[in-house]
């Protein structure tokens, strides 16, 4: 493995997300170079992680999200000769078009976080939110691409991915056996520091993670503290500014550089975690490394990562805001002290040597 020269290509890094950090610490355990269409400065520093590998730029920053996504297709497709210098090639994120810019003996790796949504699973959903007049060109397009999708990914020697609910839908919708790798998380980094007199919620502001019901449920108990960690473009975010502004138990804050990230989660008396269907996503897992208990939701990946009473507490599919309130009430400081050690102990499965030693065997 080490003589084989190695390649990661992702498709933006454009803000501090989980599949921007995996594809981090992915270069850091394989020694390979990273190329993305662009790295943003929303995004992580890959120099200030550690991370001393060629950095390919691809193309510039754009974040209209469908002129981008017309603008990654021609980049991945025509601007990506240079992979023919590697003998393996990763995949990752809606870049797949460039595989064609492989050379027939190079070894071809794609991590699907998932095929795109808004053309299988939630096509519907994304339709209905289409403006009428351009439903029409939305669907052509859909059509398109779920062709093109199709025809690259089948050209992979070997498909990963994070979660059994995602390998599920894979095998549904492209007829795919792919592989489970599950994303890592630094032990080093989300560690037990304390307990402070708070919970927290570090998802993005968006609605299928539904931190609205979070900030709903906290504001009928004005004696519980919460702390909500968002970023500067969170799509729901003055949304969930006005309707929680009244409310001094309720506190948000956003993080420059990520500092003061990992304390936050160290301190916290538990975490809250609610998305619908959610693939994957490491803040629960970093939740359980730095030994805090997660109340989370009956769905998607999150069945896969939990042991119910013991490292969670799970909320019903169909959940309300007065699920919430019970939960956190009976999320008591001394309740998730006692969690602690189960918390750490289940995080050891997604640890990052493991990982690694997973990952290298592929190559």
């Amino acid at each position: 493995m080490s003589l084989k020269k190695i390649i990661i290509l992702h498709d933006t890094f454009l803000y501090k997300w989980w599949g921007e950090r995996l594809i981090m610490m992915m270069g850091k355990v394989l020694g390979s170079d990273i190329a993305s269409a662009f790295f943003s400065s929303w995004s992580f520093d890959l120099r200030k992680e550690w991370f001393s590998w060629k950095m390919i730029t691809l193309s510039t920053e754009i974040f209209k999200k469908w002129i981008r996504h017309f603008k990654l297709k021609l980049t991945f497709t025509y601007k990506t000769k240079l992979l023919q210098k590697y003998d393996v090639v990763i995949f990752s994120g809606d870049c797949i078009s460039a595989v064609r810019n492989c050379l027939p003996n190079t070894k071809k790796i794609f991590y699907c976080h998932t095929p795109p949504r808004y053309i299988y699973d939630l096509h519907e959903q994304y339709l209905a939110k289409v403006h009428l007049l351009v439903k029409p060109f939305f669907k052509f397009f859909c059509l398109v691409f779920k062709k093109m999708y199709e025809r690259d990914i089948h050209k992979m020697d070997l498909v990963l991915t994070n979660s059994i609910n995602t390998q599920t839908r894979i095998k549904k919708y492209l007829d795919i056996d792919a592989e489970i790798l599950y994303p890592p998380v630094d032990r080093e980094l989300f560690q037990f520091i304390s307990q402070e007199d708070y919970y927290l919620s570090f998802a993005r502001l968006a609605w299928a993670k539904r931190v609205d019901m979070i900030v709903s449920a906290f504001m009928q108990m004005p004696n519980k503290k919460l702390i909500v960690i968002y970023g500067e473009n969170d799509p729901q975010r003055n949304e969930i500014f006005n309707i929680s502004k009244w409310y001094k138990n309720i506190t948000f804050i956003t993080l420059p550089g990520n500092k003061g990230f990992t304390d936050y989660i160290g301190k916290c008396i538990a975490t809250l975690y609610i998305p619908i269907d959610e693939d994957f996503w490491m803040s629960p897992v970093e939740s359980m490394s730095a030994g805090k208990p997660v109340i989370g939701v009956y769905d998607g990946w999150l069945k896969e990562s939990i042991i119910d009473g013991e490292t969670w507490v799970l909320l019903p599919k169909k959940i309300r805001v007065s699920d919430i309130v019970k939960a956190v009430i009976e999320m008591t400081p001394d309740r998730a002290i006692m969690m602690r050690g189960a918390c750490e102990k289940r995080a050891e499965d997604f640890w990052l040597q493991a990982f690694g030693k997973q990952l290298k065997w592929y190559m």
